[in-house]
């Protein structure tokens, strides 16, 4: 009775502490990290997608022309060690080609430099170089300031960001690179907007944290001050006012981003706000990002779950406890079977 008793109890303990994991009530005695995600992310995967599944969302990526979500399927497959089908992998070895690979990259990168706008990892990165050397920020400084000044309306969002990056910008040059992962950060905000990929709720959040940052009242006098078509002028006015805008509640958006371009690279970046409404779900992605890579968006895409403790649960914890005890038991009658046959073998031998 007491085997049994403590048998019930080993297989309850972990069903119930995850449970009780799952409500955020061990928080303060556990770390998040102290139970590993890969397992639950894999085995909630198991059940959402497949190698054929994952093969035709590559298919229809590459149909589409978008190579980057092509790749996202691929690295997910990889992950979950399930094989494409050969017509498949072609396609993506045929997409790896040197000549393609320019081809794609060279047009969206200078469509990126001079719009700051685009959707391929070349137009993002564009855009983003284009603000490093301040011509990104001074040409949307120019554009919506003008509307600013005269009372139409304007994107409060894209003008913030504008200002705050020329003032990072300013930063990094005067910190000898310190101030690159808010220059980082902002650049991705900023091209997200154009994008289309940042929610109303999150743009929200961040224009009201840029209205804590910016006086725009002020910078509104700052720029009636100025011929908005001349860049030179403009970069100089707008870094005189930089000194004025306070970085300590945006700073840790702005991290959280540079957080995302480090572990998930620039388009992945940008294109993973969609799921995200406010900072604290930047946070959680950001998290995520840093243990699953580029691979992010696609985990979320087909789990529909953005943070790593939203896998770990009761349900995900007996799929596992499943897959070990058929392991188990696959092993035990593989290994009474060898048994058994060696000693029917042994009375034949005998016989």
């Amino acid at each position: 009775m007491r085997v049994v008793a403590f048998v019930i109890f080993l297989l309850l303990f972990p069903v119930a502490f995850v449970a009780v994991y799952q409500q955020g009530w061990l928080d303060k005695y556990i770390p998040e990290d102290a139970i590993p995600a890969d397992p639950f992310i894999k085995a909630e995967l198991a059940t959402k997608t497949n190698a054929d599944d994952l093969a035709t969302r590559i298919n229809t990526a590459l149909d589409n022309g978008d190579y980057d979500d092509a790749l996202m399927y691929a690295d997910i497959a990889q992950y979950m060690v399930v094989k494409l089908d050969p017509e498949t992998q072609a396609r993506l070895d045929a997409e790896k080609t040197m000549s393609r690979s320019v081809v794609r990259n060279t047009g969206g990168f200078f469509e990126g430099f001079v719009t700051g706008q685009g959707n391929s990892t070349a137009a993002f990165m564009g855009a983003i170089t284009s603000d490093f050397t301040v011509v990104g920020d001074v040409r949307d400084i120019g554009r919506e300031g003008s509307k600013m000044v005269v009372g139409e309306d304007y994107s409060k969002l894209i003008l913030g960001l504008s200002v705050v990056g020329l003032a990072a910008t300013t930063a990094t040059v005067a910190t000898g690179g310190g101030g690159l992962p808010a220059r980082i950060g902002v650049s991705l905000l900023k091209v997200a907007e154009k994008a289309g990929t940042i929610t109303v709720r999150f743009a929200r959040n961040i224009t009201r944290l840029l209205g804590e940052a910016v006086n725009f009242e002020r910078l509104r006098g700052t720029l009636r001050t100025v011929d908005l078509s001349n860049t030179a002028a403009t970069r100089r006015a707008v870094t005189g006012y930089a000194d004025s805008i306070s970085f300590a509640k945006l700073a840790p958006v702005v991290d959280d981003m540079a957080a995302l371009n480090k572990t998930m690279g620039p388009a992945e970046s940008v294109r993973v706000l969609k799921y995200v409404d406010n900072t604290d779900d930047l946070a959680r992605v950001a998290k995520m990002g840093g243990k699953m890579g580029s691979k992010t968006r696609g985990i979320i895409e087909i789990t529909g779950k953005t943070s790593l403790r939203a896998f770990k649960t009761v349900t995900n914890l007996v799929r596992l406890a499943l897959e070990w005890i058929w392991a188990i038991v696959a092993g035990i009658g593989t290994m009474l079977f060898g048994t058994a046959t060696r000693a029917v073998t042994r009375r034949s031998r005998t016989a």
